[in-house]
């Protein structure tokens, strides 16, 4: 019985190294790193990477966030290297996911705010919008990125995108 409560608080005891030596980790991280590490996840560790899926606006009224439009939404981003942490981009919008009714499409610029955790884009056509990186606010898994950007304290647009395959960008 003591043997087993000896390797029982052994493995407790590693269990907290293991945890702190990973939180120290992402916590010993600059914040040019971290930058970094979300635009690798962003381009997919590459130059360009693109992104669709239904995006959502919503609008505040007295405290409370209605959904307005709905909209299938492609973004691509790029950057000139994969060491570069902003970039450029175009972002098309269409009525539904078999993209057949084409709605329009934009140039943007993206880059990190220096002075807070957010990733800022800044739309030739509309008006431009953020989110927190470092926060639940952005999320990328694999394939997948979901989120919400905010254009203001009023407005702002839930989206989930998957990676996407796009390749029509003359097209429109």
């Amino acid at each position: 019985m003591k043997k087993l409560f000896v390797y029982m608080s052994l493995i407790a005891a590693m269990a907290m190294i293991v945890t702190s030596c990973s939180k120290d980790d992402d916590e010993g991280e600059t914040i040019e790193q971290k930058k970094l590490k979300f635009a690798n996840a962003l381009t997919q560790n590459s130059t360009s990477c693109a992104w669709e899926g239904l995006q959502t606006e919503q609008h505040r009224s007295w405290g409370n966030w209605s959904d307005h439009a709905t909209k299938y939404f492609i973004m691509r981003f790029d950057r000139s290297s994969k060491e570069a942490i902003n970039g450029t981009g175009w972002a098309y919008v269409f009525k539904t996911q078999w993209k057949d009714e084409f709605i329009e499409k934009t140039e943007f610029t993206w880059r990190f705010n220096d002075t807070s955790n957010t990733l800022e884009i800044s739309y030739r056509a509309w008006n431009p919008v953020h989110a927190e990186y470092s926060t639940s606010e952005l999320t990328i898994n694999g394939n997948t990125f979901i989120g919400t950007w905010f254009e203001s304290s009023d407005c702002k647009y839930q989206f989930e995108y998957k990676k996407s395959d796009f390749s029509d960008w003359e097209r429109y």
